[in-house]
């Protein structure tokens, strides 16, 4: 897939539906990531449906791909050694970014709509810049700060909460994105982002499994028992288009672009997830909800032309 994006032909077909505004493989590789990462909530409800809980699908989605990650490692003759700092920036990487973010989010499914849920993890595209501009110095043009309101208010005119019951959702939603700011963030910035994708890939998920499995096992949220076929069908799809697609895609592009592009970008992740929800799940939308969108593809526009 990484190969594919790196077409020259690619670029200049994407180059034409944009009109002015720069395409680079890097800003290639952030959309495709989230039209991916958009699309798995919709495959998550199907595996829900076939008897798999939240936590046991965060379980399934980092772990059942891990053998193929490893004999992709072996054809391409690829060394597993890691030296010590890389070891222990993956380590911080994967349990306090990638494992915690996707626990949450994933639990949060259970509780409210996939639209809600990705919505309020977009929290973080907001964080992501702040932090970048306040702690690492980068350079955020005043026109990129307006682009990151528009798409950050954009994202929460999506939010309708009208039941008591859906708080707990919200918090593991809003959990998610703070956990996953952490993640963007230390990648563009611990250098992490300089190892191979493959390579990154297979031990975050090793990394990630554990911890959802340790996380599982002591809440007593994580079980196999009566999970059909579908469950088993959606939840390895769901594990294949994430750990082959987005996880090495969204890598390649926190690398060519940096995290607080990376942030904004990321943001057709839950105008991907809202249409599907509302094509393929029958979940509705109001009249503020279209004007949220039209405020998120403006503000990935203004910062992309402009910022």
């Amino acid at each position: 897939m990484i190969i594919l994006v790196r077409g020259t032909n690619f670029e200049g077909l994407l180059k034409s539906f944009v009109g002015g505004i720069s395409v680079t493989r890097g800003k290639i590789c952030l959309v495709l990531s989230a039209v991916i990462y958009g699309t798995a909530p919709l495959l998550s409800k199907f595996a829900y449906e076939g008897g798999v809980n939240g936590i046991t699908l965060t379980f399934l989605r980092t772990s059942l791909m891990i053998p193929l990650l490893f004999f992709i490692m072996l054809f391409r003759h690829q060394s597993f050694r890691l030296m010590r700092k890389e070891l222990y920036s993956i380590i911080i990487f994967s349990a306090f970014g990638g494992s915690l973010s996707i626990i949450s989010l994933y639990a949060a499914y259970d509780y409210i709509s996939t639209g809600l849920a990705t919505t309020l993890h977009f929290i973080y595209p907001l964080i992501i810049v702040i932090v970048s501009a306040l702690v690492y110095r980068e350079k955020i043009t005043k026109l990129k700060l307006a682009a990151v309101m528009f798409v950050t208010i954009g994202i929460f005119l999506f939010v309708d909460i009208t039941t008591a019951a859906d708080k707990m959702g919200v918090m593991l939603a809003v959990m998610s994105g703070i956990f996953y700011s952490f993640y963007v963030i230390y990648m563009d910035h611990s250098g992490i982002d300089n190892m191979d994708y493959i390579k990154l890939t297979f031990y975050l998920m090793i990394i990630t499994s554990a911890c959802t499995l340790i996380f599982g096992a002591l809440t007593d949220n994580i079980s196999f028992a009566g999970i059909s076929a579908r469950g088993w069908i959606y939840s390895s799809l769901v594990s294949f288009l994430i750990t082959l697609g987005a996880i090495p895609l969204f890598q390649a592009g926190v690398r060519y672009e940096g995290a607080s592009t990376a942030g904004i970008l990321s943001a057709f992740e839950p105008i991907t997830t809202i249409l599907i929800g509302i094509f393929f799940l029958g979940e509705s939308m109001q009249f503020v909800q279209y004007f949220g969108g039209a405020m998120i593809i403006s503000g990935v526009m203004m910062a992309e032309k402009y910022g």
